[in-house]
């Protein structure tokens, strides 16, 4: 029996199984793979250049290695270009509304830890990856009745979508905004960007639409030789 025709297994209004697991999946893993996802289906690069530790808080090889080891921590992932070893920090959030207990309805992402990690040490990754997912939170007892209209919306417009789409492929790709920005970029440790006026927000120019391939490339691009330019790579 095709799982997908079947509603989900703890919640009875899950359209399916498919989509009720996509909706548990903790945001680290679920960040690492539509990075994985972006890199293979939009920025053109071979499986075997990327590395994504599966450790969730980066490589525990090397966060837990023996003192005095020499050892180069690359955050959640480095990809191998032309330019050299990139690494970057990813980070991931589903759609937040701040204030909703007086009666705000604003939709945003907000992202921390970008430049410290919790014990206030600095971050020495090239390039922040931050995912906002169309999707609201887990909380949201609104969840499916929003996520059904979002897939209907893209469909209209003409974008892949599909409710039943598993974060590694291209179609889930369609639900994400992408903001690629330099290390050297980012000025402060927090950012919040409103949904609906992500082009009047900073970061607007290092801002994609997952379903836009040659926008993707342009600020992954932008990145890279922002990197470049601020220290140039062997």
């Amino acid at each position: 029996m095709n799982d997908c025709a079947l509603n989900g297994i703890l919640d009875p209004l899950a359209p399916s199984i498919r989509a009720e697991y996509v909706r548990y999946l903790d945001l680290d893993l679920l960040g690492k793979i539509i990075t994985r996802s972006l890199f293979l289906n939009r920025l053109g690069y071979s499986p075997s250049v990327l590395h994504i530790p599966l450790g969730r808080y980066g490589d525990a090889k090397v966060k837990y290695a023996k003192p005095g080891a020499v050892v180069r921590d690359l955050g959640d992932g480095h990809i191998e270009t032309d330019q050299g070893i990139i690494t970057f920090e990813v980070k991931c959030a589903r759609i937040n509304i701040a204030n909703r207990s007086r009666g705000y309805t604003a939709e945003n992402w907000a992202f921390q830890g970008l430049l410290t990690s919790p014990g206030k040490s600095d971050k020495k990754y090239d390039v922040l990856i931050a995912i906002g997912i169309r999707q609201l939170g887990l909380e949201d007892q609104r969840y499916w009745g929003h996520l059904q209209a979002m897939h209907q919306y893209l469909q209209s417009e003409g974008r892949p979508s599909n409710i039943d789409a598993w974060p590694h492929e291209a179609a889930f790709l369609s639900l994400c905004s992408f903001f690629i920005v330099a290390r050297t970029h980012i000025v402060k440790n927090y950012f919040r960007i409103n949904v609906r006026s992500i082009e009047k927000r900073k970061y607007a120019e290092c801002q994609a639409w997952g379903y836009d391939e040659e926008r993707c490339r342009a600020v992954w691009q932008e990145a890279l030789e922002t990197i470049r330019g601020d220290c140039p790579l062997d």
